[in-house]
């Protein structure tokens, strides 16, 4: 087995290089939708948009059936969809990384994102659009694999440090991903071949997804080395999500973070989908301007994820740093609501969010990590991103029908309210650092 400093430079990087190519998509989905919908015909791939937007357009009050509104309803769903079959397949990826080790998992989860961005780059109609993001969604798993794969090499007192490893990831990806996404925006790879039956103004950004996927692959196959010891391996298996989900709630002091991390995810995903249409609408950015957005909020994530983490991990437990992170979001939100249209009061207010973010997603993961047997983390991490995913499969939709039904301003109010409740119950999640017991 390679060192593990090696192996875990290299997940980072394999990690991070998925994630940008995943990113690359949030600046450019109001412009992205905007395309699709009016390039629908009765005539063409996408005729059957035609009665599917008449559908979601009487949803909304007569006054707000216009064409931005349809396209925050049909982004909702979009991205329902990605996040729905990461929830059906993300348990599955991780229980099969429990039973054949991480590296093969990550290898045909890179490979087959790498073939969706592909698919997308060639993608003149929603229709192929919609069938690549499909693909993605079922290859989504990478991450809890990933996980799991840092989970096999630190100890259980430095596992809060490596999530924040992982959540730093996470931050540098967004950072990178959205302002490369936006950029590439500007490409117009269609105007090179304007009679092609095959580019579209968003080709220049997939073929970047692609080719960060395919690193992500190769790196996988030619450097990394596994990380999963022979004998925590486990040969059983489920072809039940649901089941999956089921059995990691009977994991003793799992079930508690499970249902602060839906919730939590659930409320994050309404703002972070609904974000880029407030910045759009209220403010009037460019893709590339909310790639610098995205830029802002990512710095914050990846210094909190990878410097603030990791220092007070030493001296605060993961519940602690849980509670902490919950409480700076409700007020946040309710301030940003109200900013626009003054840009750097938007701005101040994304800090707190930002923070809470940082603190949050590395406690979670590392007490659904130490709360779990050691011959069951990529199962247990595994249903942890998948009940995370169920949120997200949620969050966008209920997020774009509440703000344009009640407004920004009452969507979130609502989301605060119900971060205040999460708060409450999260006062009754295990400490098991705090305890000094072992996972159970």
């Amino acid at each position: 087995m390679a060192s593990s400093r090696r192996n875990i430079s290299l997940l980072l990087l394999i990690l991070l290089l998925d994630l940008i190519g995943f990113s690359l998509i949030f600046p450019l989905v109001p412009d992205l939708l905007e395309y699709y919908l009016n390039g629908a015909s009765v005539h063409s791939l996408d005729k059957w948009l035609i009665p599917l937007t008449g559908f979601f357009r009487d949803l909304l009050p007569p006054e707000r059936q216009s064409e931005p509104e349809l396209i925050i309803l049909l982004g909702g769903v979009l991205a329902s969809i990605y996040s729905f079959l990461q929830f059906l397949c993300s348990p599955l990826w991780g229980k099969l990384s429990d039973s054949i080790g991480r590296r093969p998992v990550l290898l045909i989860t890179s490979a087959g994102l790498a073939l969706s961005y592909l698919l997308w780059a060639v993608s003149q109609s929603f229709t192929l659009f919609l069938i690549s993001r499909v693909l993605g969604g079922v290859m989504s798993g990478n991450i809890g694999v990933a996980s799991a794969a840092m989970a096999d090499q630190s100890t259980r007192e430095g596992r809060t440090g490596a999530m924040g490893l992982v959540g730093a990831a996470f931050g540098v990806g967004f950072i990178i991903g959205p302002v490369v996404g936006g950029s590439l925006a500007s490409i117009r790879m269609d105007s090179w071949v304007p009679d092609s039956a095959l580019l579209h103004p968003f080709t220049a950004c997939a073929i970047g997804s692609f080719v960060l996927s395919g690193l992500s692959a190769l790196l996988n196959l030619t450097m990394l080395q596994e990380t999963l010891a022979d004998d925590v391996r486990r040969e059983e298996r489920s072809g039940n999500p649901f089941g999956s989900i089921w059995a990691g709630l009977h994991i003793s002091g799992l079930r508690r973070v499970l249902i602060v991390n839906f919730f939590y995810i659930l409320l994050f995903s309404g703002f972070e989908f609904s974000v880029t249409f407030f910045y759009k609408l209220d403010f009037g950015f460019t893709p590339f301007q909310i790639g610098m957005v995205f830029l802002y909020l990512g710095l914050i994530i990846a210094l909190g994820q990878g410097g603030l983490v990791r220092v007070l991990s030493k001296r605060v437990t993961e519940k602690k740093l849980a509670l902490a992170g919950l409480m700076l979001l409700p007020p946040a939100l309710i301030g940003l609501s109200h900013s626009a249209p003054v840009v750097w009061l938007s701005l101040l207010f994304l800090l707190p969010i930002s923070l809470g973010s940082a603190l949050l997603q590395p406690a979670l993961s590392s007490l659904a990590s130490l709360l779990s047997p050691v011959d069951r983390q990529g199962f247990s991490l595994g249903v942890f991103r998948s009940a995370g995913a169920l949120a997200r499969a949620i969050g966008p939709l209920a997020g774009a029908y509440l703000y344009w039904i009640l407004g920004i301003e009452v969507a979130y109010a609502i989301f605060a309210v119900l971060l205040l409740l999460t708060l409450f119950y999260s006062f009754f999640l295990q400490d098991p650092r705090a305890a000094g017991g072992a996972p159970p």
